[in-house]
């Protein structure tokens, strides 16, 4: 091989990888279901990536009686939670070890175990969908939103992988 071609061949494998790394982010965007999820948010701004706003998905909180996976098998796993349409919002149906073969389903992990008031407890899941960047200087004005009532997210999901599009006040 001449000098030329090793030099064009090591300069094409890595767009080659940096590409591909966009294509499943670009179809979700453009092929994907639109979902509006309940956010809560806070922290409005990071000194080295600009605005943002860090969010909690309402469907992030998933009660033990939607999960029928034994503890010791929840660690570290990728997992699918079904969403299900209830008024304007989808909310976690049910969890599964196997990917569903219909309807809205994002994959995630399980973070931590977490107990609320009433002992009833369920489990921390993490879709990947926590931060929106933000025009510079929009920040602590959709913060101050979020306080007065909530945000609604915008996301696009396909084949279990969701892209967050959109943040709004309810």
């Amino acid at each position: 091989m001449t000098k030329r071609k090793t030099f064009l061949l090591a300069v094409a494998i890595p767009l080659l990888i940096l590409l591909a790394m966009t294509i499943k982010p670009q179809a979700t965007v453009v092929f994907g279901q639109e979902i509006i999820l309940e956010t809560k948010a806070y922290d409005p701004t990071d000194v080295f990536r600009g605005d943002y706003v860090a969010i909690n998905f309402a469907i992030s909180d998933v009660p033990k009686s939607k999960v029928d996976i034994p503890i010791d098998k929840i660690n570290n796993k990728n997992l699918y939670v079904s969403l299900r349409q209830e008024g304007k919002y989808y909310v976690v149906d049910q969890v599964s070890e196997t990917k569903p073969k219909q309807g809205v389903y994002l994959k995630g992990k399980f973070q931590e175990i977490y107990n609320e008031f009433n002992g009833a407890g369920g489990y921390r899941v993490d879709y990947s969908l926590d931060k929106y960047f933000l025009e510079q200087g929009s920040g602590k004005e959709l913060e101050q939103e979020s306080f007065k009532g909530g945000l609604d997210g915008t996301v696009k999901v396909l084949g279990g992988y969701g892209v967050l599009t959109g943040i709004a006040s309810r």
